[in-house]
């Protein structure tokens, strides 16, 4: 579950940036940003269901915001 909140807080962040963005293609940047961390959230919800092995994200390394 945590891997999910950090993609999502991730997510969250990215479409804050998109909607303070003024140049349009940055801001569509930061919505495909926002959008694969999503896709992240839903996937590391699957995972949480099977045994997975990998993790892209350093739990270790991750500073508390």
């Amino acid at each position: 579950m945590a891997r999910q909140k950090e993609y999502k807080r991730l997510a969250n962040s990215a479409f804050k940036h998109a909607a303070e963005e003024e140049s349009a293609q940055l801001m569509a940047q930061w919505k495909i940003l926002g959008a694969r961390y999503l896709e992240l959230a839903k996937q590391s919800e699957k995972n949480d269901e099977s045994t997975t092995i990998y993790d892209p994200i350093p739990w270790d390394r991750l500073r508390n915001n």
